[in-house]
């Protein structure tokens, strides 16, 4: 029996090289934007510092205002604390901090050794006084960023790059959208505009231009239209609506558009969801049994539909409610009761939910129709 000869070393590494390059340069490339944005301090008008040095005391008790007892105290801390000013024309130079924060930090944050924070400093040549804005945290989001890119890039490969460019585009047309709003232009019309510019893009960018991609734009924006037109008709017959209790509301807007606005774009995503998997799995069955008959899509369709709703239901119920928690807490730590969140501020969340699960569930008769009628029967013809 012969025995395998073994590979030399350097031919290994070779081979290894040759099958993994481009991974080794994306992870390097990645690599290198997360480690120029923990040292990108320079890029910044305002005074970055880094701490050095922190000495931490107890200074006393304070009334603990968020407690649901009216005597209940909690300590207050003072910091003292070496700053390393990082840029600037102070760049290199070292100032001392003080600062104070509570054992519950509402107010104000405690600060460690290694953080890096914003300086507000007083005097020209000599600095006389500083104080801290806030930490940076811009690092961190790039860091997530950057794991995020490179495991789409990886398990996605070319789909993965078109991903992140659809994310990308999606993001400017937002951008866009707020610009044109900011301008002056109607808020209605700009909603509509984004919805159909974020369909088409992102589904043709990803899917590719076909058929299959054309049967899922069609349904998302069918789907839409049809959820927008429910939830229309109940604001109709439902009766006034009182917006004041909207996050963040400010005078002289048009409140009922804004509200109209958030929950027409809220479940576009889970709705284009539907319709892509739906126009898919019908599509390679068409490929696969050309001779399927309408009947026999409807059937498959409908089962694929009910496999998929009850979770994307479920995903956009816990998207909803991550967002509501920090709220919700907050209140309740300032003694309004539950009752009066879900009578005030829930409803408004409820309704972008219902609207969109609505939406999840029309976008699967809707796929099916049409992709009967755009892949199967229209595939006959041609």
């Amino acid at each position: 029996m012969r025995l395998k000869k073994k590979m030399p070393y350097r031919e290994r590494i070779r081979r290894f090289y040759r099958r993994f390059w481009w991974q080794l340069w994306l992870l390097a490339a990645l690599a290198a934007a997360a480690i120029f944005a923990f040292h990108n301090e320079g890029l910044y008008d305002t005074p970055v510092g880094k701490i050095v040095k922190v000495d931490t005391q107890q200074s006393g008790t304070a009334t603990n205002y968020n407690s649901l007892s009216e005597n209940d105290s909690e300590p207050v801390y003072r910091q003292k604390m070496t700053v390393k000013i990082l840029n600037g024309r102070h760049k290199g130079k070292r100032v001392t901090v003080a600062g104070e924060y509570d054992y519950t930090g509402m107010d104000k944050e405690a600060y460690r050794r290694g953080d890096k924070v914003f300086l507000s400093l007083s005097g020209e040549d000599k600095i006389s006084s500083a104080s801290i804005k806030g930490v940076k945290r811009d690092q961190y989001a790039v860091l997530l960023a950057v794991i995020l890119a490179y495991l789409v890039i990886i398990l996605g490969k070319g789909r993965g790059i078109l991903s992140l460019c659809s994310i990308g585009m999606n993001i400017v047309i937002f951008l866009y959208g707020l610009a044109r709003y900011e301008a002056g232009d109607d808020l209605m019309g700009i909603c509509v505009a984004m919805i159909v510019a974020l369909t088409v893009l992102t589904l043709f960018l990803v899917n590719g231009v076909n058929r299959r991609s054309l049967v899922a734009i069609l349904s998302a924006l069918a789907t839409a239209a049809l959820t927008m037109e429910i939830f229309l008709l109940a604001m109709e017959y439902g009766g006034e609506i009182d917006y004041a209790a909207l996050d963040y509301v400010a005078g002289g807007q048009d409140l009922e558009s804004i509200f109209i606005a958030s929950v027409a774009i809220a479940g576009l995503g889970a709705v284009m969801d539907v319709a892509v998997s739906i126009a898919a799995a019908l599509n390679e069955l068409i490929l696969k049994d050309p001779g399927i008959s309408v009947k026999s899509l409807a059937r498959s369709g409908r089962e694929i539909g009910h496999d998929i709703m009850g979770t994307m239901i479920n995903v956009l119920l816990f998207t909803y409610i991550c967002g509501l928690i920090p709220l919700m807490i907050m209140k309740m730590k300032n003694e309004v009761s539950l009752l009066t969140i879900v009578r005030l501020q829930i409803p408004f969340e409820i309704s972008r939910f219902l609207i969109g699960g609505i939406g999840i569930v029309l976008a699967i008769p809707v796929s099916i129709a049409l992709s009967s009628i755009i892949l199967k029967i229209g595939r006959k013809k041609t």
